[in-house]
């Protein structure tokens, strides 16, 4: 009988002790999943002398960060890097990133681009490439 007292004294007071009591833990958020392009789509406009296109992605952490592309010539050098902040699309998972590759001022040649997304935590999604010839 002793020993039902001293538990029911202990659980009332334990009730009694959280009664108005609230924790709060805040987790760390560890993004650890790097976007993906899921497709795109590109034309060239020759009148106008540029590449027109749009890129669908999914970003599972939603903290796409940038949009890079980079126009290499036949010979392999690099013409253009272009880095982009994303910041208008914080916070979404996925949606549609438009780009213009204006090569109103390169040479007559063949080139290629790719493109990929870098989240906010520097993970680098698959890349997506193209061609265009001046």
């Amino acid at each position: 009988m002793k020993r039902l007292i001293l538990v029911s004294m202990l659980l009332l007071m334990t009730m009694i002790a959280g009664c108005g009591s609230e924790i709060s833990v805040m987790l760390p958020l560890y993004y650890n999943s790097p976007p993906t392009i899921t497709t795109y789509h590109f034309t060239q406009d020759v009148v106008n002398s540029y590449v027109d296109g749009t890129v669908e992605f999914y970003a599972p952490d939603t903290d796409l960060d940038t949009i890079t592309i980079i126009v290499i010539n036949s010979r392999g050098a690099e013409t253009s890097h272009t880095i982009t902040s994303l910041g208008s699309l914080a916070g979404r998972s996925s949606g549609t990133i438009s780009f213009t590759i204006d090569y109103i001022n390169y040479r007559p040649d063949d080139y290629t681009f790719t493109i990929f997304l870098t989240d906010r935590a520097g993970y680098l999604s698959n890349a997506v490439y193209g061609s265009f010839r001046v």
